[in-house]
């Protein structure tokens, strides 16, 4: 009995190995098509002052998504050492996005000397959205992006700016 079980695994193993050469045979694509793009930047919906709302999905060039709370003292010190380093981020778009309403976010914005830099944007999302997308997070909690919408790092909590520079 312990012999065609043995016999019958050894079966199953060998059929599952050829059913995935066979996948893999199937699934590739002739020579000159160019492959899928890859869009690694989340769903999550982004709020602007101007109540335009779009899905970070849509955002385009080398970008960094800063997810932050007003409050936060970690999310402070770190809005701090970007001002102090910006002309560092002059080829990425910057989108804090916080779930503390807009006038507490322009409020931050200004605390913080950030409002009115070209490439710095504030906007907002829902906490829903937010752990539906990227699941439970620290802030601030910081992405990196490619122009090509591929993530380069994700850094969870507070980061020294020497870290952060190092990824972009």
């Amino acid at each position: 009995m312990h012999s065609i079980r043995l016999l019958l695994s050894a079966i199953l193993v060998v059929a599952a190995f050829n059913q995935m050469q066979c996948s893999k045979t199937e699934t590739r694509k002739p020579a000159g098509d160019t492959p899928e793009a890859v869009n690694e930047l989340p769903e999550v919906r982004l709020v602007f002052e101007n109540q335009r709302i779009i899905s970070a999905r849509e955002l385009s060039g080398k970008t960094i998504l800063i997810f932050f709370r007003t409050e936060c003292d970690h999310c402070q010190r770190e809005a701090t050492a970007i001002r102090e380093n910006l002309d560092a981020f002059r080829e990425y778009q910057i989108y804090f996005v916080g779930t503390d309403g807009q006038a507490a976010s322009q409020k931050f914005a200004e605390d913080y000397s950030l409002a009115g830099n070209e490439n710095v944007h504030f906007v907002q999302t829902d906490v829903n959205d937010i752990l539906n997308n990227l699941g439970p997070i620290s802030t601030p909690s910081l992405y990196i992006y490619s122009a090509e919408k591929k993530l380069i790092r994700h850094l969870d909590g507070e980061t020294p700016i020497g870290e952060i520079l190092r990824h972009l």
